[in-house]
């Protein structure tokens, strides 16, 4: 176009130096947590120096605040290939695979960076839950005895070291670590509730913190049917079949499973049902569970909440060691008398205490309840008991847990003995 001056690109400053502005840019802002702009600064200093194993290392750690951990394996992989002594990005590695849930190479991750000399408290806090992970729970409080050597205000520490001693049945030293913080400024529910239990107080917690049964099954989701079954001997769902055939000889039509977990029930029960729904409230538990495809209907909901608002009616209810994590029984079985049909039976599972006491938390966190409590409440929800029968439920470190079967009935109106047919 005539006049116009013709435009000319400037030269490209040295690549070092545009690296280093980039890279000084981006520490700036992730110190101030601008932690886009920084990963955006720390991608621009690797165009102009690629490879740089300290920028690596810092972009990883930028995705590991973002959420990110997937995006941080590689550039950490290849800064420890470039510097393998670099401590910090071994421990960013750990984090990141320990994050994606990769427990034994976080592990090994965590070794190479407490051997190169990364001595942070969280360090070997991390190492304690991939060992957790990988049930090497012995090694994991001693990786957590030396967190708070390191810091002995680390409060999470405290926690789950007293949670890991008490299921390592040491309840001395759990309630040391859960006193202390306590004493250090905890206030978690769940602290008290595992406090409840070890102290065997006067005052049983009627039921468990709203968020702890969730979050335990959630966890469990994975593995949680062959430890069961095969590790510890798991025979409930098959006992209360066993009794519906010889107590109630008929077929029901709509069955609710009462906190169905992965489906464990549903192979037993579905013989003896034309439609069998289930009711839950952990999503991991409801995703094994709608994989078998043997549920018409799945719901994620408190189960004694469940009762009280859904719409249908069962001539069958089942809950299998369900009550071990409801405390008292008065709702739950309120609930049942309430969804079931005239002349519906359920029946569920327990674990047994002494008949001085309705029920016990126990320092596995588990409830058990008494005979007598069962029969009482079933006399005041109307229900008609069948039978009350001991039976094991379990192994717990290769000792029967021993436990109550009921199978309980709603009379039918103007005929109190009849059976759903």
């Amino acid at each position: 176009m005539k006049g116009a001056a013709r435009m000319t690109e400037p030269l490209d400053p040295d690549p070092f130096e545009r690296a280093r502005k980039s890279f000084v840019a981006g520490i700036e802002a992730f110190e101030s947590g601008r932690l886009a702009e920084a990963e955006a600064l720390f991608l621009a200093s690797l165009e102009a120096l690629p490879g740089r194993p300290s920028t690596l290392v810092n972009l990883a750690a930028t995705r590991l605040n973002l959420g990110r951990p997937a995006e941080a394996v590689e550039p950490l992989r290849t800064a420890l290939a470039a510097q393998p002594d670099d401590a910090q990005g071994w421990h960013h590695l750990g984090v990141a695979l320990l994050e994606l849930k990769q427990h034994a190479p976080a592990l090994e991750a965590l070794d190479q960076a407490l051997a190169r000399g990364v001595q942070q408290p969280v360090a070997h806090y991390r190492r304690g839950l991939a060992l957790v992970a990988l049930e090497r729970p012995v090694e994991a409080a001693q990786a957590w005895e030396r967190a708070l050597a390191l810091d002995d205000r680390f409060v999470t520490a405290w926690v789950d070291l007293g949670s890991l001693m008490r299921d390592l049945g040491r309840p001395e030293q759990a309630l040391r670590c859960l006193e202390r913080a306590l004493a250090l400024g905890a206030d978690d529910l769940l602290i008290h509730f595992q406090l409840a239990g070890l102290k065997k107080t006067e005052h049983t917690p009627e039921a468990p913190p709203p968020a702890y049964v969730e979050q335990l099954f959630d966890s469990y989701a994975d593995g949680f049917d062959e430890h069961l079954v095969q590790a510890l001997g798991y025979c409930a769902p098959q006992v209360l079949a066993d009794g519906l055939r010889r107590l109630t000889p008929a077929r029901f039509r709509h069955a609710l499973d009462l906190g169905c977990g992965t489906g464990l029930c549903a192979p037993a029960l579905a013989p003896l049902t034309e439609r069998l729904d289930g009711v839950d409230l952990s999503a991991g538990m409801l995703e094994k569970a709608r994989a078998l495809g043997r549920y018409t209907h799945l719901a994620r909901a408190d189960v004694v909440a469940h009762l009280r608002q859904t719409p249908h009616r069962y001539d069958l209810i089942v809950a299998a060691d369900v009550f071990i994590y409801v405390g008292a029984l008065e709702g739950a079985l309120a609930g049942i008398a309430q969804t079931l049909t005239p002349g519906g039976v359920c029946c569920f599972s327990l674990e047994s205490c002494d008949e001085s006491q309705d029920y016990v938390l126990r320092q596995s966190l588990r409830y058990a309840h008494s005979g007598r409590y069962v029969q009482r409440l079933a006399q005041a929800n109307g229900l008609h008991l069948l039978a009350l029968e001991p039976h094991p439920l379990r192994r717990d470190a290769r000792e029967a847990v021993q436990g109550l079967y009921a199978w309980m009935r709603k009379p039918a109106a103007g005929d109190g003995q009849n059976v759903p047919g």
